[in-house]
């Protein structure tokens, strides 16, 4: 870990402050490269998010990392020097981590390492696992988020995350960087390598009311709400036809159910990772008792590319991007989501990265009546579900 130490003289007292430099941590694992100059230079990375705004707690909502207690951004951080053109960029993980593929030693023209990283802020920090070959040898970084639970194929083409709808999954494209010698590390324009964070999924918040007294009452306390959904994903980190730092979503990333998938997500509490509702269920407010629909869970499912229609046998379709099913106390329904910009335009494009509040009407009867707009992750689209 590298530190500063600042001294200062007050009153005769010597006081000493410590500040941890800006430090990126990961694994139990490391390397104390005492004298970098000789094996190589120091890694150091920073991180951004696109389009986030702080809004509510569980997704990460910052666009910059940051030392509040939600800004944090949780990394893992894999590297690799593994490139050809036969095979293309591939990100084995040596087990142990630091089998001699970190930049020095025996394999100093090396660097193979799947790291878990912290940052605090937006400014460069030390990626401590390893050092950039002195040879000049590129090493390639992506990020993912969140820092654990994520797989690999046998060569690292592929980073797989199985996810339960309580997550903001985060992929960082490919990035690189290579040896510089001190004076190039003192300039203070030197470039950083910065690793762009891309929401994967899309975020649905959900809000709920009763038309009436009696609308409450026939439909009792809802007892469990889910929402059509795969769950898990698998990102291409191999590709070579996809320049460095861009994001190629419909090239890189996948999505398919697990064996063991039922076909449809849980919602969660807002601000938690408990799913909605808790086991008594959950009693509806009404109006005039509240006077708008009140927040009550949130998901994160897999995205769709939503189309305005489909045509079959001559005659133009609209099939529903989502549904939602509901179980109260006194009915099961399912709900389906058609996704619009506004009354009359039907919204026409992926999901990913997008964030809609869908406001859940209760009434007397058996209509339902869905519309939905989504906007990007910063904002909040409003859509009404009347039941």
């Amino acid at each position: 870990m590298v530190m500063k130490t600042i001294m200062r003289y007050n009153n005769m007292k010597e006081i000493i402050y410590i500040i941890l430099a800006a430090v990126l941590l990961a694994g139990c694992q490391k390397e104390d490269f005492n004298d970098p100059s000789s094996v190589g230079s120091l890694i150091y990375l920073s991180a951004t998010t696109e389009n986030s705004t702080p809004i509510t707690r569980t997704p990460y909502e910052y666009t910059v990392p940051n030392d509040q207690p939600d800004g944090i951004l949780n990394t893992a951080i894999w590297a690799s020097s593994f490139y050809s053109a036969q095979n293309g960029y591939t990100y084995p993980n040596p087990n142990p981590p630091l089998n001699g593929k970190n930049g020095t030693g025996a394999n100093a023209n090396q660097v193979a390492i799947h790291a878990t990283a912290h940052f605090d802020s937006g400014s460069p920090q030390l990626l401590d696992q390893a050092v950039y070959p002195q040879s000049g040898t590129p090493v390639f970084f992506v990020g993912l988020h969140p820092n654990s639970n994520w797989s690999s194929d046998a060569e690292g083409k592929t980073a797989n995350f199985k996810f339960n709808g309580s997550q903001d999954v985060m992929f960082a494209p490919r990035i690189e960087g290579q040896y510089a010698d001190e004076s190039t590390l003192n300039n203070p324009v030197f470039d950083v390598p910065e690793l762009n964070f891309r929401h994967l999924l899309t975020w649905m918040k959900i809000k709920v009311v009763a038309e009436s007294q009696n609308a409450m009452s026939a439909w009792g306390k809802i007892k469990d709400i889910k929402i059509t959904s795969q769950n898990q994903l698998s990102v291409d980190i191999n590709r070579g036809d996809i320049a460095n730092g861009v994001f190629d979503f419909k090239k890189q990333v996948s999505y398919s159910a697990s064996a063991d998938h039922s076909g449809s997500l849980p919602l969660y509490k807002t601000g938690t990772n408990t799913v909605f509702p808790d086991a008594g269920g959950y009693q509806l407010k009404y109006y005039p008792e509240v006077t708008a629909p009140q927040e009550v869970a949130y998901v994160l499912c897999s995205p769709v590319d939503a189309l305005e229609t489909v045509v079959e046998d001559g005659v133009d379709v609209k099939y529903p991007e989502y549904t939602i099913h509901i179980e109260t106390e006194n009915r099961k329904v399912s709900v389906p989501i058609d996704l619009k910009i506004n009354e009359t335009t039907y919204f026409t494009n992926s999901t990913r990265a997008k964030c809609f509040t869908l406001n859940l009407t209760f009434k007397m009867g058996n209509t339902i009546v869905v519309t939905g707009d989504i906007v990007d992750w910063t904002l909040g689209g409003v859509g009404n579900v009347e039941l």
